[in-house]
């Protein structure tokens, strides 16, 4: 995998697009093992809106495989709440854009720290249970993870129903079990009753009812105990958890544009209530 000096794979590098003095911002967190390319062209679209974008890196991501495996749950959640806080200073108003685990780690940090909106794709609540798992597959991962160090997971892997896509999403080829212990460890975080009632600001979320990795059922239910008075949740059918780049990914970046310029008008106008597309 080409890298820059910096022993970054080229793509998962952080970056910046947009107007520094606008009054909106846009943070974007990646999922697990990916990069800041999870998101297709909405990062720039963003920008081309006027807003200002951040596209982070989590650590442990974007360098090798062993840095993702000492990671711990709190780094992953310092290092977005820190994303957060740098871009408060600057901006009057923030929204929050994840993908899976990044969806986790957005709500994390809206339940802990004040923001604008919170755009969710194949966010993480939990894993699809398949019934020749017999147990729920958190409970394998904390098993495998004391014998078994390395999961292959190549292109054949990877959750997109549009395989021409393939290319463009960066991820590593093999995954640390200890990961899926931590990424077990954020699930449980952020399931827990003083999490999702603590998050209220305007969320939309977009899910595939066919996404093998990130189960529908505990993203469906994470929303319904958010205490926000403006919530959408869009249900897409071709689509699988990557959603951004996968066959629904025109209608979810018109949508999430939509929300971001309703999140942008800001306190002066009336809330916008949008019904649920399924």
């Amino acid at each position: 995998m080409p890298r820059n000096p910096d022993g970054i794979m080229i793509g998962a590098e952080a970056r910046e697009l947009g107007d520094p003095n606008s009054p909106n911002a846009a943070l974007f967190v990646h999922g697990f093992v990916g990069a800041g390319t999870n998101f297709n062209q909405l990062p720039q679209k963003f920008a081309d809106a006027g807003w200002f974008v951040r596209v982070m890196r989590l650590p442990g991501h974007g360098t090798s495989p062993r840095d993702v495996e000492i990671v711990t749950a709190d780094e992953l959640e310092a290092a977005v709440l820190d994303e957060v806080a740098q871009l408060r200073e600057r901006h009057e108003r923030i929204v929050l854009v994840g993908h899976s685990m990044g969806g986790t780690l957005c709500t994390l940090a809206a339940s802990k720290t004040n923001v604008d909106g919170l755009i969710l794709g194949g966010a993480y609540f939990g894993v699809t249970y398949r019934w020749y798992y017999v147990l729920p597959p958190e409970v394998w991962t904390d098993l495998s993870s004391h014998v078994i160090r390395w999961v292959y997971k190549g292109h054949l892997f990877t959750q997109v129903n549009d395989r021409s896509q393939l290319p463009n999403i960066l991820s590593y080829t093999w995954v640390p079990t200890k990961a899926g212990v931590t990424l077990n460890e954020l699930g449980r975080r952020v399931n827990k009753p003083e999490t999702l009632e603590h998050v209220t600001c305007s969320i939309i979320m977009f899910h595939s009812h066919h996404d093998i990795a990130a189960s529908q059922e505990a993203a469906s239910n994470a929303l319904k105990r958010m205490r926000s008075s403006d919530k959408q949740m869009i249900w897409v059918d071709k689509s699988n958890h990557h959603v951004f780049w996968d066959f629904d990914r025109d209608l979810i970046l018109d949508e999430s544009l939509k929300f971001a310029a309703k999140v942008a008008q800001g306190d002066d106008e009336e809330p916008i209530e949008l019904p649920s597309i399924r």
